[in-house]
This record gives structure tokens, C-alpha cells and sequence, in this order.
């Protein structure tokens, strides 16, 4: 049986393995300045108690990747754009926490210019030509709770307001979600993918999907009504669980899916309703079973070995779940 205190061991493991790698002069050793290996890092030492880490890292971006707010201009760097704005919203988080408040205003700053005034949805690509900017579920409810961080309620209720109306405007209830609206505000009922993270909707009851966007709406909405004591985000938690029951068995047992144990473990927090601790301890349980005797997670089904993994990759997969076990252990009572 999951207890915080097995959480708060485990999570500890992967930050000894990722503190391991920590350099002033080069970041995380081996890494390469990929920002997809930095972005999730500041906030998981933070939250870990690894402030000397943190810093550390925090500074490396300040100087390698931050340009205006932006961590996404580095220039040959291999990430896709199509999360750029997530990603700001992860590390701008990350460093309000850890107290940069100077990084956190110039990251705030950019992500408040990133809302479309017409639908309240965070742009996924800040870089992308205007007539071709995608509002993005998953990247507005990163930038949601970044926003509640950093005390720009008024910009989180807004993005906030997206994330429900996206819900009740889709066009098939029950059969797909769609994942992201075009310039026009139009939701895009195509089903796109480019590669494995950048999917455009998900389809229920089937495998093969990728279901952490709804782990996030329910994060969202959870942590909108604690800062607001709004009803309508309490509401707007349970729509994003009903898509949550419809999904695959299989959403149990996939590595994409640490954020849908968040997401459920921070309804139980704000509402005490047992069901969401019950399915959270479950959908957790497969990531803490195949985490590493040395604290590392491999993106199963994904790639064949953690020798093969590359190490950007590695550092993202394993900080953000260590990241969770840190939350699980506040939000859940075990």
C-alpha cells in the first residue's frame, strides 16, 4: 500500500540521481542545452527541499534559454514547439516557488501576453505565424497554474474559463476530446498527430491515446476553486472526471499519465470525495512500480532501456514524476 512517507522516499531517490548530474557550467551533465531536460526541474527541487539544486539550475536557464520571458529561443534546440507556452508555464511556476521573483515576473509577464483575447486559451506556440496560433488545453491548464502561483488570478480565472468552455462545446460528447481551438476560436475536429506528444484529441474507450490533458483540467480546476472558493471550478473538476471514467483501462498503466494521479489527488484535496483518492492511488501505484532501483523512470513503450534513453529525456520524465510523488503526499491522506 502507497504512504506518503514511501512517496516522499521515492522521490528523494530520483532527485539523488538527478542533483548527481547538476553543474554550474553545464547544466545537468550529458544533457545538452535541450530545454526539454530543464523546464520541470526547478519546481521539483524546489518542492523536494533541493534549494541549492534549484538555484543552480535556475541561474543555467536564466543564462542559456530565457530571452523576454521565453525559454524557447535557444537556437538548434530539438524540442518541438508545439508545448512552448507549456513549458513557460512549468518553469515560471517553478521559479516563483523557489522565490526568483525577477524570472518569475518576465515568465508571468509573457505567458499573461500569450491569452488569446478571444477564447481565454493559452497559445501553444508564441512563435507561430497569427494566423496560425492553436490554443491548447493542456499548455492553458499549465499556464493556470502557473498563473494562480504567481497571484494573477484575474489571467488564471480567464484561461481557467476556456478550459471549461472547451469542454461544453465539443462537438462529440462522449466519443472524442478534442484538444485545441485555431485562430478563429474554432475547435479543431481533426484528428492530427505529430509524433507522440503533440495529439489534437483524444478518443475514448480506445488505446493508444495520450490522456494526461485531463489529469491537468482537473488540476486546474482544483486548485481555481482553492484560490477562489468558485462552486463553477468544483463543477468543472467532475466534467474533466467524467472523460477520465471513459477513457482506456489501459490509462493505469502508461507513462504519460503521472498527471492524471495529480489531477484526481487534488479533486480528493478540495472536495474529500473518496473516489478520486481511490482512483488516484491506482493510477500512481504502475508509476511507482516501474521506477529504477536508482530513482529514474523509462518512458515504457516508448524506448527500449534507459541506456538508450537519452538524458534530457530522462531528466523530464523522472523530475516531473518525482515532482507528483511530492504533491501525492501533501494532497492524499496516506
Amino acid at each position: 500500500m502507497l504512504t506518503a512517507d514511501k512517496l516522499l522516499a521515492r522521490g528523494h531517490l530520483a532527485l539523488d540521481w538527478a542533483a548527481s548530474l547538476v553543474d554550474d557550467e553545464v547544466g545537468f551533465r550529458d544533457a545538452g542545452n535541450i530545454i526539454n531536460g530543464y523546464y520541470k526541474s526547478v519546481v521539483a527541487f524546489t518542492t523536494g527541499g533541493r534549494v541549492s539544486e534549484a538555484r543552480r539550475i535556475a541561474n543555467y536557464i536564466e543564462k542559456t534559454f530565457l530571452v523576454n520571458g521565453d525559454i524557447n529561443a535557444l537556437e538548434g534546440d530539438p524540442t518541438g514547439p508545439g508545448f512552448s507556452n507549456y513549458r513557460n508555464a512549468w518553469l515560471g511556476r517553478g521559479v516563483h516557488v523557489l522565490g526568483r521573483y525577477d524570472l518569475s515576473r518576465a515568465l508571468g509577464d509573457f505567458i499573461e501576453g500569450q491569452i488569446d483575447p478571444l477564447t481565454g486559451g493559452l497559445f501553444a506556440d508564441p512563435h507561430a505565424p497569427a494566423e496560425k496560433r492553436e490554443t491548447c488545453w493542456g499548455s492553458t491548464g499549465s499556464g493556470v497554474l502557473a498563473l494562480i502561483a504567481m497571484g494573477r488570478l484575474a489571467a488564471a480565472q480567464r484561461a481557467g474559463d476556456y478550459m471549461i468552455a472547451m469542454m461544453d462545446d465539443q462537438p462529440d460528447a462522449k466519443g472524442k476530446l478534442y484538444l485545441r481551438r485555431d485562430a478563429s476560436g474554432k475547435i479543431i475536429d481533426k484528428d492530427i498527430r505529430e509524433g507522440l506528444a503533440l495529439v489534437y484529441s483524444i478518443e475514448m474507450g480506445t488505446p493508444g491515446q495520450v490522456y494526461w490533458y485531463v489529469g491537468m483540467a482537473m488540476n486546474a480546476c482544483a486548485n481555481l476553486y482553492l484560490a477562489t472558493g468558485d462552486r463553477k471550478w468544483i463543477d468543472g473538476g467532475y466534467k474533466a472526471f467524467e472523460y477520465f471514467k471513459n477513457c482506456h483501462e489501459e490509462i493505469y498503466q502508461i507513462i504519460s499519465n503521472g498527471k492524471v494521479a495529480w489531477g484526481l489527488a487534488a479533486m480528493y484535496a478540495v472536495t474529500g470525495d473518496a473516489q478520486f483518492k481511490k482512483h488516484a492511488l491506482d493510477a500512481w501505484q504502475w508509476h511507482y512500480d516501474v521506477q529504477s532501483p536508482d530513482g529514474r523512470w523509462l518512458r515504457v513503450g516508448q524506448i527500449a532501456s534507459l541506456e538508450e534513453q537519452p538524458v534530457h529525456i530522462t531528466l523530464d520524465t523522472t523530475l516531473e514524476r518525482a515532482f507528483y510523488m511530492f504533491e501525492l503526499s501533501r494532497t492524499l491522506d496516506i
